[in-house]
């Protein structure tokens, strides 16, 4: 194709060089232009339903009770109680304790169901206001069971 081209009179050369750049242009403003187009408004479009959503949930947040208040459950219980009382109601035995600071208690898991993990930390949140900080969970042996650490601290 090299060959081809130089051996073109330098009129022609001129004509087919100037033919190449208008192909494209064509292709890319015909094609990939309104292709980044589309793309740009359907992630705009995305991030609009986002930003409503997060409006939203400030403002149901913003009507719902507090869900700290002051005379939570168990606060005449360390928490360390209350981690192995909720721990068995939630069949996932007596898991190991530690200490983390004034307020605050690691947990040692093992052998135990994800769902009754996940159960398990929601009741402790809303009833009696412990926090999960963080979580670390592998699998166990067995599906659906994991073993983690887990850290909580109560507001």
């Amino acid at each position: 194709m090299k060959a081809w081209f130089f051996g073109l009179q330098p009129r022609e050369r001129w004509i087919v060089s100037i033919g190449a750049v208008a192909v494209v242009v064509i292709i890319v403003g015909g094609f990939i232009v309104p292709s980044v187009r589309a793309d740009l408004a359907a992630l705009r479009t995305s991030v609009e339903t986002k930003q409503r959503l997060l409006i939203d949930l400030a403002r149901v947040e913003s009507e719902q009770p507090s869900t700290v208040a002051s005379g939570r459950d168990g606060r005449d219980q360390t928490l360390s109680g209350i981690v192995d009382a909720t721990a068995r109601n939630h069949g996932l035995g007596s898991p190991r304790t530690r200490a983390n600071g004034p307020s605050g208690v690691d947990v040692t898991i093992q052998s135990a169901s994800f769902d009754a993990i996940a159960a398990w930390l929601v009741s402790l949140h809303t009833t009696y206001g412990v926090d999960v900080e963080t979580v670390s969970l592998s699998n166990a042996r067995e599906p659906g069971l994991v073993n983690g650490q887990i850290s909580l601290r109560r507001l």
